[in-house]
């Protein structure tokens, strides 16, 4: 489902020791104003106590190759949305300032991880951004980051994609149609990271 970025301010958002800038999820109507779009509900939404072990569908043959730009790691339709709005994407990790919702995992971020960013372009100061994430990653650190989310109050919801963890956004904002803010994806391949879990459909796997 293709949406547009919601052109509001950003704001920082602390969650596990780490900090992202972005905006909702939503789309923009030609007067300009933020809407939010339907979400798809997920199979199951009950917390997961630390001990349980995440879905087998997590467990990846080989990693796959990373993609090697921002632009690459969303589908066509968001690219499509972007150009409209003038924005680009870059990778933040190693940025000084930035964001990785990765770097909390157990023995760190995956290597091939992009921290991106999109917006008018990194030279240009604006509060107009939206952040997606996303790295490949084998099926022992996939195992030990999920039991870590479970142990940070994650509610593990599975999907058709593999495995989400989420939490419950900000009333008002910072959350989809159904209440839901910052999520993770686990596939058998990769995981991704939106600071609004519909966010996460911007996002695709590596070929």
């Amino acid at each position: 489902m293709s949406r547009r970025p919601a052109l509001i301010p950003f704001l920082f958002v602390a969650a596990l020791g780490l900090s992202a800038c972005t905006t909702p999820a939503g789309q923009i109507d030609e007067a300009g104003a933020a809407t939010m779009p339907p979400s798809s509900s997920p199979t199951a939404s009950a917390p997961v106590s630390p001990d349980v072990a995440p879905s087998s569908s997590t467990e990846p043959s080989a990693i796959p190759a990373s993609f090697a730009s921002c632009d690459e790691a969303v589908t066509s339709e968001f690219r499509a949305e972007l150009a409209d709005l003038g924005w680009v994407g870059w990778n933040m990790v190693g940025q000084e300032i930035g964001h990785s919702p990765f770097d909390a995992f157990p023995g760190g971020a995956p290597v091939g991880q992009l921290s991106c960013r999109f917006g008018a372009s990194p030279d240009v100061a604006t509060d107009n951004v939206l952040d997606l994430a996303w790295a490949p990653i084998d099926g022992s650190a996939a195992t030990s980051a999920q039991e870590y989310l479970a142990d940070a109050g994650f509610e593990r919801l599975d999907v058709p994609e593999g495995v989400q963890w989420a939490l419950r956004g900000e009333s008002g904002g910072w959350a989809d149609a159904e209440g839901w803010g910052q999520t993770y994806l686990f596939t058998g391949t990769d995981v991704r990271w939106a600071q609004v879990r519909d966010d996460l459909g911007h996002l695709q796997p590596a070929a």
